[in-house]
C-alpha cells in the first residue's frame, strides 16, 4: 500500500523566525498535495503562529509551542510530547533545524521523522536528508521543497504555489479600530514601510533617504506613511517618525505597538508597502500587496520576497552580498548605490502596474535607474545560504 494511503495525520515543525516561515508555505502546500488525504497539524511558536490561522484548507490545527512558558525545560518538553502523543500522528516533517524539533518528535512516538541531517539530530529522524552545497545555492525555497521531494513530490518552478498570508473577519474589524485610535479611515491610503532589520545596520537603508520618499509619496501621492516594526525597530522607527514629524508629514508609528496578526491586517490594507529584506517584507509579499524590497547585504536569490507583485532594488557591487550585520569595511557602499528616486520611481511604476487606488497632487517626473535589480532571482552568484533557520531572522 503506498505511503500516502496510509500517512493520515501529520505534524510539521515550521521555522521559528517569520520570514523563514512565510517561505516555508510552499513546502506545506506540497506536502498537502503529496498527502491530500492527510490532516496537517503544525506545531509553531508564537511568533509564527498567526501565518498559519485561515489556512483551513491546508492546515487542520495549529499547536503553539512555549519554550519560556509551559514547555520550557525538560518538564516542558514532556509536558509538550504528552500533548502531542495522543494525537497518534503518524509522520513529522521537520522544516525547522534543531536537534530539539528532532527529539520532540521522537518523544511523542511518532514513527516516521523527515528532516535534514544537521544538528546532531540524524539518529532522531526514520529519514534523514543530506543537506548539500547545491541546495544551499538556491533560493531557500528549494530548502524546504527538498523535503518534500525526498518523500515522493518534486515541483518544477512553474508548479511553486507562492505564499499566501490569510486576513481572518475578526482580525480586518480589529485593524479598523487600531486605525480609527490612530486617526486612519477605513479608506485610507496607507504607504507602509519597514525601515528596521534586527539582523542589524548592514540590512537597514538610510532613514533619511526613507524620509526623503515617504516625504514625496505623501505630497505628490496622496498616501500616508505607516511606519511598522518590532521591538528591536522602536528606536530607527521613532528616528523616521520624529523626522516625517519635523517636517510636517502626517503619518503613524506603529513600530512595537501592534501584534503579529494586526500588523498583518492593517499592512494587508496598504497600497505599498516599502521595506528591507525582513520578516514584514515576506508578509507583505504574501498578502499580494504591492512591495518594493530594498536588498544591501543579502542575497535577493536566496530569500528574495516571494509575491505577484513585488520589485526588488539591488545593485551588485564588490564585496557583496557580504551576509555581514555590519559593515566588514565600514563604509556600507551597498546602501549608498541605492538613490531615494530609485525607490520612488520603483514605488510609483508599482503603484501604477498594481492598479492601486492613488492621485498625484503634482506631475513628478521620474526616470529609474537602468542600474537598478528588479529581478528578484538575478543574484546568482552569491554562494552561500543567509538568514536560514541556522542564522537570523529574514
Amino acid at each position: 500500500m503506498p505511503d500516502k494511503d496510509i500517512i493520515k495525520r501529520i505534524l510539521v515543525r515550521v521555522p521559528n523566525w517569520i520570514g523563514d516561515a512565510v517561505i516555508s508555505m510552499p513546502g506545506l502546500h506540497a506536502l498537502k498535495r503529496l498527502y491530500p488525504e492527510a490532516e496537517i497539524t503544525v506545531l509553531a511558536k508564537a511568533r509564527t503562529l498567526p501565518l498559519y490561522l485561515g489556512k483551513e484548507k491546508i492546515v487542520k490545527d495549529v499547536i503553539e509551542y512555549d519554550p519560556s512558558g509551559p514547555h520550557s525545560g525538560f518538564s516542558g518538553k514532556f509536558r509538550l510530547v504528552n500533548q502531542l502523543r495522543p494525537r497518534k500522528f503518524q509522520m513529522a516533517v521537520l522544516f525547522q533545524n534543531a536537534f530539539e524539533a528532532a527529539l520532540i518528535a521522537f518523544m511523542a512516538g511518532i514513527p516516521k521523522r523527515v528532516g535534514y541531517a544537521r544538528d546532531l539530530r540524524t539518529p532522531l529522524l526514520t529519514q534523514p536528508i543530506d543537506f548539500d552545497e547545491h541546495i544551499s545555492k538556491k533560493h531557500q525555497v528549494f530548502y524546504y521543497l527538498n523535503i518534500i521531494k525526498e518523500l515522493g513530490l518534486d515541483l518544477s518552478l512553474e508548479e511553486l504555489e507562492l505564499p499566501q498570508v490569510s486576513i481572518g473577519a475578526n482580525d480586518a474589524e480589529r485593524a479598523l479600530v487600531v486605525m480609527a485610535e490612530y486617526g486612519l479611515g477605513p479608506d485610507a491610503a496607507m504607504v507602509g514601510v519597514a525601515p528596521g532589520a534586527s539582523f542589524g545596520p548592514a540590512k537597514r537603508w538610510p532613514i533619511e533617504r526613507y524620509h526623503e520618499v515617504l516625504e514625496r509619496l505623501s505630497r505628490e501621492c496622496n498616501l500616508t506613511p505607516v511606519i511598522f516594526g518590532g521591538g528591536d525597530d522602536i528606536e530607527v522607527s521613532t528616528a523616521l517618525s520624529m523626522s516625517l514629524t519635523s517636517a510636517g508629514i502626517k503619518h503613524v508609528n506603529f513600530a512595537g505597538k501592534t501584534s503579529l496578526r494586526e500588523f498583518i491586517a492593517i499592512a494587508g490594507k496598504t497600497q505599498l508597502f516599502i521595506t528591507n529584506d525582513s520578516g514584514p517584507m515576506h508578509v507583505v509579499a504574501a498578502l499580494g500587496v504591492p512591495t518594493v524590497a530594498i536588498f544591501l547585504s543579502t542575497s535577493t536569490a536566496l530569500t528574495g520576497p516571494l509575491g505577484r507583485c513585488v520589485k526588488v532594488l539591488y545593485k551588485k557591487i564588490e564585496c557583496s552580498p557580504c551576509f555581514k550585520r555590519e559593515c566588514p569595511y565600514g563604509h556600507y557602499n551597498c546602501m549608498k548605490t541605492i538613490s531615494a528616486q530609485e525607490l520612488y520611481a520603483a514605488s510609483v511604476e508599482l503603484l501604477a502596474k498594481s492598479g492601486a487606488n492613488f492621485s498625484f497632487k503634482a506631475n513628478p517626473s521620474f526616470k529609474a535607474d537602468p542600474g537598478f535589480d528588479a529581478d528578484p532571482g538575478s543574484d546568482a552568484d552569491s554562494n552561500s545560504k543567509a538568514d536560514s533557520e541556522t542564522g537570523p531572522e529574514v
